[in-house]
């Protein structure tokens, strides 16, 4: 059976990047590496530090369960973890306070009912104040974007496709869902043809009938997270990390032998849009007191500081597909 999975779906590989040397480590959530290597430089033009690397998962909850064993636990006692999925919290529970040395579940306080996700701006906010109360930590920040649904007003037509999807999250229950999400997951393949997982049945019938669109409003996720990370990157200290847990595939094959189409990101299969995630390094010699200044100000500024992506619904940076 092993055996068979692997000719299937591929090895299983790919680096833990929480066992990596890092201060302050930003996770974006299913973020493919090649659309991010289009659209960084906006943000980082003088980065050095981009690489793709291959993440142990396809899924958030492998992520977790293949990143946070027992192993990692040692390494992570001095890190505060800021984390916007509530998915994350269905996995490991109550252990998440035993594993940080602080856990901020951001999603339970801002979790915004109306579209569906943590917007950028709270989890960034958030970390801000979490780095000030913590002075000398390691952070570990989990952005939801750019994953579905999309931010930018543009997009509220196929949001509407699968309002609910993202807030059932908020109840997800790990040991019981398993088997009717295979379920679900086998009718879809039977009735339409392709794999969906992740994302809504809805939006994976649009993304295969309107693939351009979908690949669009990705992007365009992808730049209003990296608006904040770039914030977040100018008052951390140190060397941060930018990466992702996995990918997300907008049809690509299952493998050579099986031309399945893939849509979102299923578990466990080992194709280069879902398990190629970006590596991007970033230095930032800022003193530590000169840090918590900053990060003061912009907390006390808070209801000044505007950004046009939520003020006017659009995004200030151009997209081409």
């Amino acid at each position: 059976m092993n055996a068979l999975a692997t000719i299937l779906f591929g090895p299983d590989r790919g680096i833990n990047v929480l066992g990596l040397d890092w201060n302050h480590l930003i996770v974006l959530d299913a973020c493919r590496c090649d659309i991010f290597e289009r659209v960084y430089r906006k943000f980082f033009p003088l980065a050095t530090g981009f690489k793709c690397i291959i993440s142990p998962a396809s899924s958030t909850m492998e992520f977790v369960r293949k990143n946070l064993d027992g192993n990692i636990e040692k390494k992570l006692k001095d890190v505060v973890f800021v984390n916007s999925n509530p998915m994350i919290d269905h996995v490991l529970g109550a252990r998440l306070k035993k594993l940080f040395y602080k856990y901020i579940p951001v999603w339970r306080k801002y979790w915004d009912s109306e579209i569906g996700t943590v917007r950028p701006e709270d989890t960034y906010y958030v970390a801000l104040k979490t780095y000030v109360r913590n002075p000398g930590k390691r952070m570990f920040i989990w952005f939801l974007q750019p994953h579905y649904p999309y931010v930018d007003k543009r997009f509220n037509h196929i949001n509407a496709l699968g309002r609910e999807f993202m807030n059932r999250a908020l109840y997800y229950d790990t040991s019981s869902n398993n088997l009717l999400a295979l379920i679900k997951i086998a009718k879809n393949l039977l009735r339409k043809g392709y794999l969906c997982a992740g994302i809504p049945d809805k939006i994976c019938e649009y993304a295969h009938q309107t693939p351009s669109e979908i690949i669009k409003a990705y992007i365009v996720n992808l730049l209003s997270v990296l608006y904040y990370v770039r914030k977040l990157v100018e008052i951390l200290p140190g060397k941060i990390v930018v990466t992702s847990d996995h990918g997300e595939s907008f049809g690509e094959p299952l493998n050579k032998l099986v031309s399945l189409p893939v849509y979102g990101h299923p578990s466990r299969i080992k194709i280069s849009s879902l398990i190629q995630v970006p590596y991007l390094e970033v230095k930032n010699s800022i003193q530590y007191q000169e840090a918590i200044r900053k990060a003061l100000k912009l907390l006390l500024t808070r209801l000044k500081d505007t950004n046009t992506f939520y003020k006017t619904g659009r995004s200030n940076v151009s997209v081409r597909q």
